[in-house]
């Protein structure tokens, strides 16, 4: 209900005669100025309506698709994917061969050489070949390492669409906190009017104390609008991070100040898919079902990829033990004598291969140093999956606590509040009550709508944050993603 909905209602209460005779009493003199409050308040809604149709408005979805659109980590992992499926073309590939070539017996009497027999200028190659499967193993592990990345990007675009989702939420709450303060502000100017006019008439209760009591919380509400504007402000800056790059210069610098306000608060549907809505329950049977929709949260299936890419490493250690091969050949040509006869040349062929004698020890322990290492990644896993299922627990219980706050201010408090608040302008009007009475009324009826306000946001926010929490991976979207997003970046770059 807003205040000009409670004013509305209260003239209507008021019996009001304009050919009487008696002088006018206080009741008659607030009735009066009451009816110039509502004249003010009509010209200022209608001015306010009208300067914020012509504001620059940001929406939610908007907000997010341009975060992700500018968000350059997930060009980064595009990069990166790309970088590591280019190393696994090349790991399959053989090392490269070793080319020999030298001059083999020459005598140092004379350096002839066709001076000895033995005298040979020899040309050789070598190939090695590595140990077991090592060349198939290490490309299946830069694909599989190359494959945790799709995994990684959407758990980032959902956590962009989170850290966006409440730097709008924040700036929506001061927005809307500011425009409820701006609404009462006419109210309590005119209530000054009020108190004035009354003690200029010498009518009534009105002393000066009313007036500096309404001045001053007419003081009060103007030192909320502007920190208000100041926090909408700072919140719509933070916002800009995420929806261009700074890089862009002056269009960045710009962008900031096109969106001057948010736009309207989206519904929960938008927040949280409807077909989720039985995981919101805290029953305890219910967290056996939530550790299985986390299981598929694309930072645990990240972390799942990883650990495959970290098992093949146990079995690229593991070749370590087989012996390594090598084949070398050689021709070496010889010169005819001294006395013109002819001399053949050689030809030799060889294999060689390496015995681990001695460097059992090393070989253990990268295996040991393997499997160590995949253990963690798997003590890393459930330290996430904790983590994980106790921010759900922590928002669903924020969720649930915030809807039953909600149902008791918008069922029970904020109308106590407005009855409260006539009953103390009623009386204040018939000489009953005191004007104090009536700004503290006032004052706690705003603070109350602002109160149903930040529970209104915190519902949204907890809303949001659970749908990060139960978020999972759809291939499909993350394939349209890179498809209209990254690829088209990475060409222009």
């Amino acid at each position: 209900m807003g205040l000009l909905h409670i004013f509305r209602t209260r003239v209507s209460s008021f019996n009001m005669s304009r050919y009487s005779t008696k002088p006018a009493g206080r009741g008659e003199l607030v009735t009066r100025s009451i009816m110039v409050v509502l004249a003010s308040l009509f010209f200022n809604f209608t001015s306010a309506m009208s300067h914020a149709n012509e504001r620059t408005v940001l929406n939610l979805d908007t907000a997010i698709n341009m975060a992700l659109t500018q968000d350059d980590w997930l060009v980064k992992s595009q990069f990166e994917q790309q970088r590591l499926l280019a190393l696994s073309e090349g790991a399959s590939a053989l090392p490269d061969p070793t080319l020999s070539i030298g001059i083999l017996n020459l005598p140092t009497d004379g350096f002839a050489f066709d001076q000895e027999p033995m005298t040979q200028l020899k040309v050789g190659a070598s190939q090695m070949f590595p140990r077991g499967d090592t060349l198939a193993l290490q490309e299946a592990q830069l694909q599989q390492a190359a494959n945790i990345q799709p995994f990684k990007r959407a758990d980032r675009r959902q956590k962009v669409a989170l850290q966006t989702t409440l730097l709008w939420l924040d700036a929506y709450q001061n927005q809307a906190s500011y425009a409820l303060v701006k609404e009462a502000e006419p109210l309590f100017d005119k209530l000054g009017d009020i108190v004035s006019a009354g003690y200029a008439s010498s009518v009534g209760k009105a002393n000066q104390q009313d007036i500096i009591r309404a001045e001053l919380e007419l003081v009060r509400l103007q030192d909320r609008l502007i920190s208000l504007s100041t926090q909408q402000h700072s919140a719509l800056s933070k916002l800009m991070q995420f929806l261009r790059s700074p890089d862009q210069g002056a269009t960045y610098s710009g962008l900031a100040s096109d969106f001057e306000a948010v736009g309207e608060l989206p519904s929960e549907q938008q927040l949280f898919p409807k077909q989720k809505r039985a995981l919101l329950t805290r029953e305890e049977d219910n967290d056996h079902h939530l550790y299985s929709t986390l299981a598929n949260h694309p930072l645990i299936v990240a972390i799942d990829q990883q650990i495959s890419a970290e098992r093949i490493g146990i079995d690229i250690a593991e070749q370590n033990f087989k012996p390594q091969f090598g084949v070398n050949a050689s021709y070496a040509l010889r010169d005819d004598t001294p006395a013109g006869n002819s001399r053949a040349d050689f030809f030799s062929v060889g294999m060689s291969v390496s015995l681990p004698l001695f460097s059992s020890a090393r070989q253990d322990a990268q295996v040991s140093s393997s499997i160590q290492l995949v253990e963690a990644t798997k003590t890393e896993k459930r330290l996430v999956l904790r983590e994980l299922m106790a921010g759900l627990k922590s928002s669903i219980d924020q969720y649930q606590g915030a809807s039953k706050r909600l149902s008791i201010y918008q069922s029970q408090i904020l109308p106590q509040m407005s009855q409260q608040s006539d009953a103390a302008l009623k009386a204040y009007t018939n000489d009953l009550g005191d004007f104090a009475e009536v700004v503290r009324a006032k004052i706690a009826e705003l603070d109350t709508q602002i109160t149903v306000l930040n529970i209104e946001i915190a519902k949204c926010k907890a809303l949001a944050s659970i749908h990060y929490y139960l978020s999972d991976y759809h291939l499909d979207a993350e394939r349209q993603s890179q498809s209209n997003q990254g690829n088209g970046r990475i060409n222009n770059d």
